[in-house]
């Protein structure tokens, strides 16, 4: 979430989930993270978490699907359980980019993986994709890494973060490969 917060005050944010204690969780790790951020960044992504950004609760996954698909974000994480990210995957058709899973963060999809960096915004994945060759087609990007892969980006990421102004970004990284 400030990943994309940090970007700026017009920045939407939202997580959508049927668990209150994952929400719960969320709100305080932003707290924590937050107090960390240069004031400039922490300033933008707090600007744009109280005016762009929200939780919705959900009945279940198939919920926040819908939920999400309605959205249509220009990127979307896909953090559930092991076992629920296909079929969870294919409920999921509005969105610039899927990133699937733990390790596939919204810092490595930005600097690293090679998803499109022209996403759709403003909800316009409902009919349009990032700008590649294949401008003209509807598809979604969807990337996937696991530990040993993040190890490897990880350097990439700190670099690109820090030249590009975006602590959450790196932290991202550094929290993802110290759990």
């Amino acid at each position: 979430l400030l990943n994309e917060a940090e970007h700026g005050t017009d920045s939407a944010v939202l997580l959508v989930t049927p668990s209150a204690a994952l929400a719960d969780a969320v709100d305080r790790e932003l707290e924590a993270q937050l107090a960390v951020l240069p004031t400039a960044r922490a300033e933008a992504a707090r600007a744009a978490l109280g005016a762009n950004g929200g939780c919705v609760f959900t009945a279940d996954l198939a919920e926040a699907a819908e939920v999400a698909n309605r959205w249509a974000p220009e990127h979307l994480q896909l953090a559930v359980a092991p076992g629920h990210e296909a079929a969870t995957l294919d409920l999921l058709v509005n969105a610039g980019e899927v990133l699937v899973g733990q390790h596939t963060l919204f810092s490595a999809g930005n600097f690293v993986i090679g998803c499109p960096a022209s996403l759709p915004t403003g909800g316009f994945a409902h009919v349009s994709s990032g700008i590649t060759a294949e401008a003209f087609l509807k598809r979604t990007a969807i990337a996937r890494a696991d530990a040993a892969a993040l190890a490897r980006m990880t350097p990439t990421i700190l670099a690109m973060s820090a030249h590009e102004g975006f602590p959450a970004h790196a932290n991202a990284a550094r929290i993802r490969q110290a759990d």
